[in-house]
């Protein structure tokens, strides 16, 4: 067991950080003495905002993981103008390439601040507060365990193999538990399977006091609870746990699809949450986001929607509008402001799908029915045209989440978890019949060298 790196620099002396794309600027509360910053419950407010704040920073989940899912795949190419994601979009990454290491250190920099929080929240609530104040800490860390198990979920979809019985055994990623891990202890990777298993141990430590977090899109709430337990519940192929947290993600978010062309479009035109935003990552114009944006990525980066994407859609189908030539558009966004758009971690659509899938798996006759609270937004199409064997269902499923949830991340991590090859069409690198499932990216070398964690040995084997 060995040290690891990240730790040096997230438990330093505090800075104030500030950068192009912080949307505030403050004194994180894991870089000062944690008994000076957890005094009150107005302090973990304010840590709780810092988790939000690494969860969204460009380095992980405000750019980053979103980004890998769609171009590593077969959604989006890149010109090479920019240089920017050229490394992840032709495989040509190595043990040194930066978004690897953002990932990283971004993910664990919020893993970081929510296992802080959560462990001086729950002192704190022994220190004779008023029952407001108690549930404020208790809100407080029921999302911070929600967020902490949403970044290890998307940490071990990228440093380590997609989950399956086979690869249960297989490294994963370094685990946090309740206790924050502090400077020079010595640690290593847990398995694929011990990861899986804290993220539902936090999801479920979450649900101990989630009902009191608001039914706010922008906050790891209830429904936003769900569907997480949902999304990695249908990663491990337990097809009931997803169809059941699924369903409850539908109802307790209160929210509905978008049925008007027009309205489908505008929701993705401004910052306010959409009736399909179960939780999106709140972004704002003065935010500053400039050249670390998402938006600016598919923008001026010159990201662009393959053909083999594109055709996907019919021509009266609602989604096509979000189409500008071969520039996808779901992330256009202000009018007045061209690199701000929120961030959809979760929406009611893929609720919807992935009830879909799970009925289907399970052999449920009406999957077919959730499947067209999505597919209908083609206009065209006809619900008796839909299939109903198994196979061609999941295959229609599979090409729908595509539909529906370009330039969202889901694209590659789709392809691992259900064993599809990858098949580009359109773009400047050709891939042809690849098995993604294969392939795990490996862990920064700036980690590897400085703490010794066992690399994802063979990585560089299986590119195509």
């Amino acid at each position: 067991m060995k040290r690891i790196k990240f730790l040096f620099s997230i438990l330093a002396l505090a800075v104030t950080l500030s950068s192009c794309d912080d949307f505030l600027t403050y004194e994180p509360s894991n870089a000062v003495n944690d008994a000076t910053a957890f005094n009150t419950a107005k302090d973990v407010e304010n840590a709780l905002n810092g988790v939000y704040y690494s969860l969204g920073r460009y380095q992980f989940y405000g750019r980053n993981v979103v980004a890998l899912g769609d171009i590593a795949a077969d959604n989006t190419y890149m010109l090479g103008t920019s240089g920017h994601f050229d490394q992840i979009y032709k495989y040509t990454m190595s043990v040194d390439s930066p978004d690897l290491l953002d990932i990283w250190d971004g993910g664990y920099k919020t893993i970081d601040r929510a296992a802080r929080l959560i462990k001086s929240g729950n002192e704190l609530l022994g220190a004779g507060l008023s029952a407001n104040d108690q549930a404020t800490i208790r809100s407080a860390i029921a999302q911070a365990y929600g967020i902490k198990a949403l970044s290890h979920f998307a940490l071990v979809n990228v440093f380590g193999l997609t989950y399956s019985e086979a690869n249960a055994s297989t490294p994963g990623i370094v685990i946090v538990g309740d206790e924050p891990i502090v400077a020079f202890q010595e640690v290593s990777r847990g398995t694929v399977g011990q990861t899986y298993t804290q993220i539902l141990a936090d999801i479920t430590s979450a649900r101990a006091n989630i009902s009191n977090v608001p039914n706010n899109a922008f906050l790891m709430n209830e429904a936003a609870l769900d569907a997480l337990e949902a999304r990695v519940k249908l990663y491990m192929k337990d097809w009931t746990g997803a169809k059941n947290a699924a369903l409850s993600a539908i109802t307790k978010s209160g929210g509905s699809l978008v049925k008007v062309p027009a309205d489908y479009y505008d929701m993705w035109t401004t910052v306010v949450p959409s009736s399909e935003d179960i939780f999106t990552i709140s972004k704002l114009a003065n935010d500053n986001l400039s050249a670390n944006a998402l938006n600016t990525l598919y923008g001026s980066y010159d990201g662009k929607a393959t053909s083999g994407l594109i055709s996907l859609f019919a021509a009266n189908d609602m989604r096509l509008a979000l189409f500008s030539g071969d520039r996808a558009l779901k992330y256009m966004g202000l009018p007045t402001s061209a690199a701000t758009s929120n961030i959809p971690v979760f929406r009611l659509p893929e609720m919807h799908l992935i009830v879909a899938e799970a009925k289907a798996q399970l052999g449920e006759e009406d999957a077919v029915d959730y499947l067209w609270n999505i597919a209908s937004r083609n206009p065209d199409l006809v619900k008796a045209d839909l299939p109903t064997e198994k196979q061609a269902l999941l295959d229609f499923i599979s090409v729908e989440r595509r539909r529906e949830l370009f330039q969202e991340g889901h694209r590659w991590f789709d392809l691992r978890r259900t064993g599809e090859n990858l098949t580009r069409v359109g773009g400047n690198y050709p891939i042809t019949n690849w098995n993604a499932s294969a392939f795990v990216y490996p862990i920064p070398s700036q980690e590897v060298n400085a703490s010794g964690l066992a690399q994802n040995t063979g990585w560089s084997e299986n590119l195509p």
